[in-house]
Order: C-alpha cells, then sequence, then structure tokens
C-alpha cells in the first residue's frame, strides 16, 4: 500500500492487533523493531508498551489488544498463498484463520475489520507474510518472553480472475504458557496508481 504522506515507506501495515495471555497477571513490556515507520498506536506506542495483563487477555483493565499501524521499507512475499473468490472470505477465514491458531475471539475481531476493509473483487490472493520476514521487518520483542508466539499478517491482492498458486501447508500452533498471538496485513496497490 502506498502512502503519500511516507512516500519513503511504501508498503502500509494495517491494524496489527497484539494479544496477550500470561498464566497469571503480569508486567510486560513489548516493543517493536519495524524497517520503516510506526505512524500509529492504541494504547500510544512511545518507547515500547509497559503493561498489565491479565490471563483473560484485558490490559490495563481497558485492551483487549495492543494496536500500531506500521509503514514499512521493504516487503518480500512467499510464493505459496491462496486465491479465493470474494464472496467466500467470509466462510474461508472461519476455517483457515482457526487452522493457523486464531481463537474465536481474535477470529471475528479480523473479519470484522478485514471484510469491511477489502474492496469488492472477484477474487483475492492471499498471502502469510513469513516468520523470517516478520523478525527482520517487524519484530516483536517481548519480556518476559512468551511460550507461545503467534503472528499471521497477510497481503490481500484483488484478482479480476483465478490465478493457480500452491497452497502453504498449514501446521495448527499449540497454544500453551503464556502466549502472544498478533494479526495484520497489507493490502495490494497497484504501484502505477
Amino acid at each position: 500500500c502506498r502512502n503519500d504522506h511516507f512516500p519513503q515507506f511504501p508498503y502500509g501495515v494495517k491494524k496489527p492487533a497484539v494479544y496477550l495471555y500470561p498464566v497469571k497477571k503480569t508486567d510486560i513490556d513489548v516493543r517493536l523493531s519495524v524497517n520503516g515507520i510506526i505512524n500509529q498506536s492504541d494504547p500510544a506506542y512511545e518507547s515500547g508498551w509497559h503493561v498489565k495483563a491479565d490471563p483473560s487477555g484485558l490490559i490495563n483493565d481497558r485492551y483487549e489488544y495492543l494496536f500500531y499501524e506500521a509503514q514499512l521499507k521493504r516487503l518480500v512475499l512467499p510464493e505459496a498463498g491462496w486465491v479465493i473468490q470474494y464472496r467466500n472470505l467470509n466462510t474461508w477465514f472461519d476455517t483457515v484463520l482457526i487452522k493457523l491458531g486464531l481463537n474465536e475471539k481474535e477470529k471475528n475481531h479480523f473479519k470484522e475489520y478485514w471484510l469491511k476493509e477489502l474492496p469488492v473483487s472477484e477474487y483475492y490472493e492471499i498471502k502469510l507474510l513469513d516468520q523470517a520476514f516478520l523478525k527482520e521487518h517487524m519484530d516483536l520483542r517481548i519480556k518476559p518472553q512468551p511460550d507461545t508466539l503467534i503472528r499471521l499478517n497477510f497481503h490481500f491482492k484483488p484478482l479480476k480472475k483465478s490465478i493457480s498458486i500452491k497452497a502453504p501447508v498449514i501446521i495448527q500452533p499449540l497454544r500453551k504458557g503464556f502466549t502472544v498471538v498478533e494479526w495484520g496485513g497489507l493490502l495490494y496497490q497497484d504501484p502505477k496508481e
């Protein structure tokens, strides 16, 4: 996604939501190392988030998740992905997001945001940014270190017709101990626009 306010950072990551589920009420430090800039956050990011989280996921007795948006300098997409008809996105999300490790609440938050955000198109090519890319360009540094970290950041590209691509292998993660979950995404924008 291009953003005219940040032309040197052409790739806009929208709505990463970070959920924290410690095994007991815990003070947690969360820092982002972004190859680009953070342009929105809630609560305010400043030098990092220093929060108290409950096992229920409630943060500072107020937030369901930490929210940020960022503009990245670089984007590398995997070859594997899915091509889904726009009208089937809702049911596809219901199935695949759970397989990828989200719980019902996180899945519903994801759908509530992205089903409104994605423009109508015949099809969507959907690719999941790989963990090596996330580590290098959108690293999450969390203390204490989580036992389980699930990060799902998707790239959505509208298509006029279906194409054939290899689907990724899904291995459902096991959520155990202190669990951190993140979801977010990028919407493709034609560089000629």
